[in-house]
C-alpha cells in the first residue's frame, strides 16, 4: 500500500483515500514529474484506516464477468460518429442517461489544455467530454459530486481509465442502482506538466498560440495531432500531422516511454474488466468483418454486467451492432487484457526533459527512428489527393 511504502507504482492516483477521509486529511500534490501523489496532513489524520481500506491497488476487485460479451459497435447518426473518436458509443449511452434525468461524468479539455473530470446534464455540453485524451484526468471531486447526485436517485453515468472506475466504486462502498460506468481501453497515462510543455514546444515551433487541439480523430489510424494556431498577427492556420509518428508527444506515448509508474503494473488491464460497459478502439476490424465499412470508426464494447446489459439494450436502436469476441477485439488491443510493457527509456524520459527541455528532447529520445520517411509519405499522399482534387475539378467544367 503506498502510504506504507512510498512506491510510486502502488498510486494510480484514483483519489479514493481523498474522496473517503473524514476528516480531510489527504491531498493529492504533483511529485517532479507532475503526477499526483497523495499526501497525509499527520495533524488531522486519526489513524482509522479507512484510506487503506478503499484502495483499489491494494485490493482490487473484480466482480464482473468473465466472458463478456464483446461487439463492433457504431452509432448509426454518421455525424455524430464523425464527431467521436471512434464509433459514437459513448455518445449513444450518455444520451439515454440524459434522457433519464441524469448526469455524465468524464474528461475534459478546457481553454488552457488542462484535463479534468467534469459532470454535464444536458447534451450539448456533451462534446466536452469527446475525443480522446493522452494524459492523466484530474478528477477533482467528481467522486463527491455523483455519490451526493446517487444518494438523491439520480443516474450517474461515470467515464474513465479502469483505475479510475475501480476507485470511484471502491470510494462508494456499495453498489447504486443509477450508475452506470464505462471503462476506456488504456495503454497508460502521462503527466499534465509534460503536455504542458508539448504545448510550449508546438507554441514556440510555430510561433502562435495553439486552441482547439486534438490527440487524434477517427478518419486516421492512431494519432493525428490536430490543432489550430492563432500567429501574433492574428492569422490562424490549421495544422494536421496524419501519424503519431510525427509528434513527439504522441510517440513517446505510443512507445510507452512516458507514463505513470504504476500504469507498467495495472492492476485492471484484463478480463474481468471494470466498467459496466468496456469502450475502445477496434483496431483492425476489416480482419474479421471485411464489408464493414468502418471509415467513420467503430468501436470495441464489452458488456460486463447484468447492469451494463440492460442499458445496452435500451441504445440499440440507435447503434448497429455485430457479435465479436475478446480474442478478435484484443488481438490490435492489447491493452484489452495485459499492461503495457515499461520502455527502457521511461527511466530518463521526464529527467531528460527537465534537464535538457522538451524541444531537445522531441528532437532526439521522442523522435521516430522513422521520421522523415514518415513525413515524406505523408507528404506525397496529400500531393496525391490535392492532385486528384484537381483533376476531378477540372473534368467538371
Amino acid at each position: 500500500m503506498y502510504f506504507k511504502t512510498l512506491s510510486k507504482s502502488e498510486c494510480c492516483a484514483c483519489t479514493a483515500c481523498e474522496h473517503a477521509c473524514p476528516v480531510s486529511a489527504i491531498t493529492f500534490l504533483p511529485d517532479e514529474e507532475g503526477f499526483l501523489y497523495p499526501s497525509i496532513n499527520k495533524d488531522k489524520c486519526i489513524n482509522c484506516g479507512l484510506c487503506e481500506r478503499v484502495c483499489p491497488v491494494a485490493h482490487p476487485s473484480y466482480s464482473n464477468s468473465e466472458a463478456p460479451a464483446a461487439y463492433a459497435a457504431m452509432v448509426k447518426d454518421v455525424e455524430q460518429r464523425k464527431k467521436s473518436s471512434s464509433g459514437g458509443m459513448f455518445y449513444a449511452i450518455a444520451c439515454w442517461i440524459l434522457q433519464q434525468g441524469g448526469k455524465v461524468y468524464g474528461a475534459s479539455m478546457d481553454e488552457n489544455h488542462q484535463v479534468k473530470h467534469i459532470g454535464v446534464d444536458n447534451v450539448n455540453d456533451l462534446q466536452l467530454l469527446r475525443g480522446s485524451k493522452y494524459v492523466q484526468s484530474d478528477l477533482q471531486c467528481v467522486f463527491a459530486d455523483i455519490k451526493n447526485d446517487l444518494k438523491a436517485g439520480r443516474w450517474c453515468y461515470f467515464v474513465g481509465t479502469g483505475c479510475q472506475v475501480a476507485g470511484l466504486k471502491a470510494f462508494l462502498r456499495k453498489d447504486y442502482e443509477t450508475l452506470l460506468t464505462s471503462d476506456l481501453v488504456c495503454h497508460g497515462v502521462p503527466s499534465q506538466w509534460l503536455f504542458d510543455r508539448h504545448i510550449q514546444y508546438l507554441e514556440e515551433k510555430h510561433k502562435g498560440k495553439v486552441s482547439g487541439y486534438q490527440f487524434r480523430n477517427n478518419k486516421t489510424w492512431g494519432g493525428s495531432e490536430i490543432f489550430n494556431l492563432r500567429n501574433p498577427k492574428g492569422k490562424v492556420k490549421r495544422y494536421k500531422f496524419p501519424s503519431y509518428n510525427l509528434s513527439p508527444y504522441l510517440y513517446s506515448f505510443m512507445y510507452a516511454m512516458t507514463y505513470r509508474y504504476s500504469c507498467y503494473d495495472c492492476k485492471f488491464a484484463r478480463i474481468p474488466r471494470q466498467g459496466d460497459i468496456t469502450l475502445a478502439d477496434y483496431w483492425g476490424v476489416k480482419e474479421f468483418f471485411p464489408n464493414l465499412d468502418s471509415s467513420k470508426g467503430i468501436s470495441l464494447t464489452l458488456v460486463n454486467s447484468p447492469k451494463g446489459a440492460v442499458i445496452f439494450e435500451q441504445i440499440k436502436n440507435m447503434c448497429e451492432v455485430w457479435h465479436s469476441t475478446i480474442a478478435d477485439g484484443a488481438k490490435h488491443n492489447g491493452n484489452l487484457i495485459h499492461v503495457s510493457e515499461k520502455n527502457g527509456l521511461r527511466e530518463i524520459s521526464y529527467r531528460e526533459v527537465k534537464e535538457k527541455g522538451y524541444a531537445k528532447v522531441a528532437k532526439k529520445t521522442f523522435r521516430a527512428p522513422n521520421y522523415y520517411s514518415t513525413l515524406i509519405k505523408c507528404k506525397l499522399a496529400e500531393y496525391k489527393i490535392m492532385k486528384g482534387f484537381i483533376e476531378w475539378k477540372n473534368r467538371r467544367k
